[in-house]
Order: C-alpha cells, then structure tokens, then sequence
C-alpha cells in the first residue's frame, strides 16, 4: 500500500474547479514558483496511508460535483495518487481535476508514473504560476495557465475555457491546527497583502 504526503482537504469549494469541490493538497514541490499562494506546501511532511485517506474522503464525495488536487505538486507522487484514485473511483463516477506547475507536453514524457496519473484525470491545469502575469480567467492562478479537457466527460466544459473569473471571488479560510489557516481560492492580484493588513491573515499563513 502507498503513502501519500497529504495536506488536508476542504469541502464544499468553489473556484478551483467547476461547482462545488472536494478539494487536497499534496506536499512536496520541486518547482517552488515565486509567490506561490501555498509555499509551506513545499517541503515534505508525515506521509498517511493512501487507504486511510480515501476512507477519509470517500463520505464526502457523493454530494460533490469532483475533485480537486492541488499542492505542492501533484505530479511528484503520481503513483500514490494512481492508487487513490483507483480506490476512490471503484465506489463510484468520480470527476477529477489536477493542477500542475509542469507543462503537459513535460508529463507525457516523462516517467511512467506521471503518464498513468494524467490518464486517470479528467482536467488538467498545468503550467508555473507567474505572479506578474493577470489572473482574470476562472480556475488559473495566472493566465498563462491551461485547461486541458482530458476525457469525454470533461468535454462538456469546452465553451468554458475563456470565462472570465466570477467577480467577487469565491475565498475561504479554512482553520488549521497550531493557529495557523488556509486561504482557498483564487485572490486578485492584492488581496493576500490586503488581508494581511487588516489581520485576517499572517504572512506565514499564505
């Protein structure tokens, strides 16, 4: 049975994919964009079993429109993911949405373990963050992102992929242990500074 490094998840999310989310993060990230939203994400942390997880997460799934994985980079434990998702997907239809700092064309190419995760989503975001770029379209961090429609089912997102971002932004904070939080969504350029100012967040929170 694998481990998987696992961050926590949130449920109901809007904004990091279409509808209402079940929404984990990953640890561990090589790629470490600058400005990144999630930057204590990076290091590994306590990996959990990967069936332990999906007990975990399977009670929420039957009332969300898919799932979210975010990070920390997804792709740098691919195999692990490969089996929770086999586990999730065996109780049920399930959509899948993945985010990627790294290139589809780099995915597959690259190791088996890579390949076999990107064919079991359903869509891909993929390219670095880039602070500097804007972030008007919905889903993307930055908008030299991609969506990437990667299964039959996803097609019916093909009208959708220049949408604009819903406006006001759809933001969560969710409480963390040790005091700490997570902000969810995606902020305007700005926001995580002005949340800062008003006390809302820390600086080691983001």
């Amino acid at each position: 049975m694998e481990q998987l490094d696992y961050a926590g998840h949130a449920y109901p999310v809007q904004g990091l994919g279409p509808g209402q989310r079940l929404v984990i993060w990953v640890r561990g990230c090589r790629r470490q964009c600058t400005d990144c939203m999630t930057p204590e994400l990076w290091l590994p942390g306590t990996p959990a079993p990967v069936a332990a997880i999906a007990a975990e997460l399977q009670p929420l799934l039957g009332a969300a429109d898919g799932l979210t994985i975010s990070g920390g980079e997804p792709f740098e434990q691919a195999s692990a993911l490969c089996e929770l998702l086999d586990l999730l997907r065996h109780e049920r239809s399930l959509e899948i949405l993945a985010y990627s700092g790294y290139l589809i064309e780099e995915l597959a190419q690259g190791d088996p373990s890579s390949r076999a995760l990107l064919s079991r989503l359903d869509l891909l975001i993929d390219g670095p963050f880039i602070e500097a770029m804007p972030n008007t379209l919905q889903w993307r961090g930055s908008d030299n992102q991609r969506v990437h429609l990667l299964s039959a089912r996803a097609q019916r997102y093909a009208g959708e992929l220049q949408t604009p971002m819903t406006e006001p932004r759809p933001l969560q904070v969710q409480m963390l242990p040790a005091g700490r939080c997570r902000l969810i969504g995606i902020p305007r350029r700005g926001d995580l500074a002005a949340l800062a100012r008003q006390g809302i967040l820390r600086s080691s929170d983001v």
